[in-house]
């Protein structure tokens, strides 16, 4: 029995966790810390670019601290299209005519709040049909709809954009909201599909027993369970929508510009007040970093549902 006793007995030492060296620990947070400083680094440098003057921009002291910090270059800012001049630094543009940052950061809220919807709604609905519902061809049009996440979504700029004028959105929220979404479809579609196919087809089976409809079941079941996947893919189409330049340049006029158009048109062709751009690019960057952050969470929260999903 003792024989036994000892071919069955382990060590413990040799089955413990060993705790890191401390030296090789502090190398560790150094590096994380260094790490930190330099992501922070682009966010200290445009704050504090958004508070000098020109001159101090273009000069010697271009990554210090301001020697006087100009809080009215915000100010001036918001006064844009409310203030006119022959000073070609405060000269109302023809852009600004319509309210300024604050319509323009209306039209850059409005723009993406519906590409969502409207993607997000889609997504859902092709996602319902091409996974519970069994016809000929699913399979086939699935395909096609990943085919999209190859196309660059700039190629199609010139096609679209004849379209559009025969159409006549092209100076208008409509000719923004629907590029933007048609872009979004395809990757809105596979997250959603990833999602979909982890649910169990018996809860379907169990609804219209009930007497729930296809439509109930959809919207009853099928939608609140998708939750984490519409977390996802409303933040990421937001994002885009938010920072997209060249569909918004082109396709809106001066009353439906969004903020990366009135950011753009802040620098002048001859003379540019660098502090009035810097604090344009503030208050178009950083209310998208703080909802960024606080949602961060649960972005990575829906990844890793995905991911085990998957």
């Amino acid at each position: 029995m003792a024989k036994n006793n000892s071919n069955t007995s382990f060590d413990l030492e040799m089955y413990s966790v060993k705790k890191t060296n401390k030296f090789v620990k502090a190398l560790i947070y150094a590096g994380l810390v260094v790490w930190l400083l330099i992501d922070l680094f682009p966010l200290y440098y445009l704050f504090t670019f958004s508070l000098k003057s020109t001159n101090e921009i273009t000069g010697s002291n271009v990554i210090g601290l301001p020697k006087e910090w100009l809080w009215s270059n915000y100010g001036r800012v918001f006064n844009l299209g409310k203030k006119t001049g022959k000073n070609p630094l405060t000269a109302t543009r023809e852009f600004f005519a319509s309210g300024g940052i604050e319509r323009c950061f209306s039209n850059s809220v409005f723009v993406a709040v519906a590409t969502i919807v409207i993607c997000l709604l889609a997504a859902l609905m092709a996602t319902y049909a091409l996974t519970r519902i069994a016809w000929r061809g699913s399979k086939t049009l699935n395909s096609i709809f990943m085919l999209g996440i190859t196309i660059p979504m700039h190629i199609a700029l010139y096609p679209l954009y004849v379209s559009f004028s025969k159409m006549g959105i092209v100076k208008g929220y409509w000719g923004l909201i629907i590029p933007y979404a048609a872009f979004s479809l395809s990757m809105a579609i596979m997250v959603c599909t990833g999602f979909m196919n982890d649910i169990p087809k018996e809860l379907d089976e169990s609804a219209c027993i009930d007497g729930c409809g296809l439509w109930g079941t959809f919207f009853h079941i099928i939608v609140p369970l998708m939750t984490p996947a519409l977390a996802t893919m409303g933040i990421y189409i937001f994002l885009q929508c938010w920072n997209e330049f060249m569909f918004a340049s082109v396709f809106s006029d001066e009353a439906h510009y969004t903020l990366p158009v009135f950011v753009s048109n802040l620098k002048g062709s001859n003379i540019t007040d660098w502090g009035l751009v810097g604090a344009g690019l503030v208050l178009a960057t950083f209310p998208m970093l703080f909802v960024y952050i606080f949602m961060s969470r649960k972005i990575q929260e829906s990844f890793m549902v995905g991911a085990v999903k998957g």
